[in-house]
């Protein structure tokens, strides 16, 4: 099943920030160094990656998870400075400790962007100690610091549409197939992903070539933070709050599917 491919990852994208030059890699050069300077980014991860693993060490006694905890600070150190990254959770992890670890994941975004590296470690250390009392060692999983694969695979395995199939859907007599597309899109009706170079938009969005009505009330009530992708890998996967339906198979009812993406918006904000 699509949403049981899904369901086990959590994607942390900071691409949106990194774009408006408001991540940490734009912020927080160290005096005197250009910005262009490759060893400058490669200083500030390896300083976050340090602080990160001394707090992750200090959440569990297991001595032979080093290796994945060690993993697992490399990618909240990209994180950190701007890069998007895909974790693979335990397909069996409980629901309460995958939100626990997405609140944590997406606080330390937040927290990460603001703070002088010499504050970090001890920032960290104090959302731990709230957020994840035990969870994190149980959510270990397969980091992957680059997600072009498993986008990959949401493209092959989930029915796509380009702008111009969505017009000729539609029925538009227009000349410009895009149209239609364009002008849903501008009104939230649907949502679009960039990949390789092309415009997709899933599916599943409509019905009879129209938007499904449920598309957009999630869409607003989504974190307004979150990037088309995230939107995209939050419909394919299974979801607790619609008795593990992805919401992709759960579109005509339409309240149930507003009220898990309002959910999404409470957990994001703590």
């Amino acid at each position: 099943m699509t949403e049981s491919l899904f369901s086990e990852f959590l994607m942390v994208d900071r691409s949106t920030a990194a774009a408006e030059g408001t991540g940490p890699s734009t912020r927080r050069r160290r005096k005197g160094a250009p910005s262009e300077q490759p060893s400058d980014e490669t200083t500030l991860r390896d300083a976050f990656t340090d602080a990160f693993l001394q707090t992750l060490t200090k959440l569990t006694v297991e001595r032979s998870a080093a290796p994945e905890l060690a993993k697992l600070a490399r990618a909240m150190a990209d994180v950190a400075v701007g890069d998007s990254v895909v974790i693979r959770l335990k397909p069996d992890l409980p629901e309460g400790h995958r939100r626990s670890v997405k609140t944590f994941f997406q606080t330390m975004v937040r927290v990460s962007g603001s703070l002088e590296e010499s504050r970090l470690e001890d920032a960290i250390n104090k959302l731990a100690d709230v957020i994840l009392p035990d969870e994190l060692g149980e959510a270990r999983g397969v980091l992957a610091a680059d997600n072009l694969e498993l986008r990959d695979r949401f493209i092959a395995e989930v029915p796509q549409l380009t702008s111009a199939e969505i017009g000729n859907r539609a029925g538009s007599s227009a000349r410009n197939l895009y149209a239609t597309a364009a002008r849903w899109k501008k009104a939230g009706d649907i949502f679009s992903v960039h990949h390789r170079g092309t415009e997709y938009f899933p599916a599943f969005q409509l019905r009879d070539g129209r938007p499904h009505p449920a598309i957009k009330k999630a869409l607003v009530a989504l974190p307004e933070n979150l990037s088309p992708w995230q939107r995209a890998f939050w419909f394919v996967s299974t979801n607790g709050w619609l008795d593990d339906k992805a919401p992709m198979d759960a579109l005509d009812d339409i309240d149930a599917v507003a009220a898990a993406a309002a959910r999404e918006r409470q957990e994001v904000i703590g």
